[in-house]
């Protein structure tokens, strides 16, 4: 707006206003001859009289009308343009707000809101163990922490078929697998004792619950280290943990398992059995699910 209008005053009556000036002060520096009748003696002229002084001329108008003449002698240097009315907006959508410094310029950006604080850091549950020792303590802490478990699996056999079926566990004692047609077995463990029952052929084999590789996950305390010999305690950067033990009381001699366990989402992932007459079967938890104590 401050633009446009100072503009609109130059291409206009300013330009005009000079020139009417010029003439005025050109006219004014020669004096009027007056020739007398030719009848008549010459006369002297009489001594020029200094103009009588004029009042200062008004300012100018915002906007005079084009053909207006001045009524007053205007003093030689250029017009300043007008003073800004106080009720002109300030500002306004052509002008950039940061470079006028009118009090009507747009306010600076607002700062960025601070960053946010660093995440916390990860409970201790989904830490990965740096050393031997602690992967074998959040392991047995893992197992005694459990009240009732239940998963679905998949079972590897050595001679490779496969199974699936659905796993309850509740500790201490009780253990229930229910495999999945065409497999007709069923594995229950009521604290004591564990069947091995066969549906199809109405059979059932009991042993108890010391003899077999699975006590681990009925047991009411559970210490590796001291139930069971530790072979090897391995652990990846991903956060996965093998434990590798031995079990000499199992039925038939000495069976090898390995135990596979999630640290980071804390989780029991797998096991492996390999039986005395070295009959390997692997079980692979899914959807595992857990009320702890």
């Amino acid at each position: 707006m401050k633009t446009l209008r100072f503009a609109s005053l130059v291409s206009g009556p300013v330009l005009a206003l000079p020139v009417a000036v010029l003439a005025a002060t050109l006219a004014a520096a020669q004096p009027l001859q007056i020739h007398p009748p030719a009848a008549q003696p010459a006369r002297p002229a009489p001594p020029a009289q200094p103009a009588a002084p004029r009042a200062p001329a008004p300012a100018p108008t915002p906007a005079p009308p084009p053909n207006a003449a001045p009524q007053a002698s205007l003093p030689a240097s250029h017009p300043l343009p007008p003073r800004r009315p106080a009720d002109l907006p300030t500002g306004g959508a052509s002008a950039p707000a940061a470079s006028t410094g009118e009090t009507g310029a747009r306010p600076a950006p607002a700062a960025p809101a601070p960053a946010a604080p660093p995440p916390a850091a990860p409970p201790p549950a989904a830490a990965v163990p740096t050393n031997p020792q602690a992967a074998l303590a959040r392991v047995n802490a893992y197992l005694n922490g459990i009240d009732t478990l239940t998963a679905n699996f998949l079972q590897y056999s050595g001679d490779g078929r496969q199974a699936t079926g659905s796993l309850y566990v509740k500790r201490p004692g009780q253990l229930r697998f229910q495999y999945n047609p065409p497999s007709t077995l069923e594995i229950v463990a009521d604290g004591r004792s564990v069947a091995i029952r066969d549906k199809k052929l109405r059979t059932q084999d009991v042993y108890s619950i010391g003899q077999t590789p699975l006590k681990f996950l009925v047991q009411d305390r559970v210490d590796l280290a001291r139930d069971v010999k530790v072979l090897d305690v391995r652990t990846a950067p991903s956060g996965v943990v093998e434990v590798i033990f031995e079990d000499s009381s199992t039925l038939g001699g000495t069976s090898k398992v390995t135990l596979v366990y999630d640290a980071k989402a804390n989780v029991l992932r797998q096991w492996i059995v390999v039986d005395p007459q070295g009959y390997e079967t692997s079980v692979a938890l899914q959807d595992v699910n857990i009320v702890p104590r």
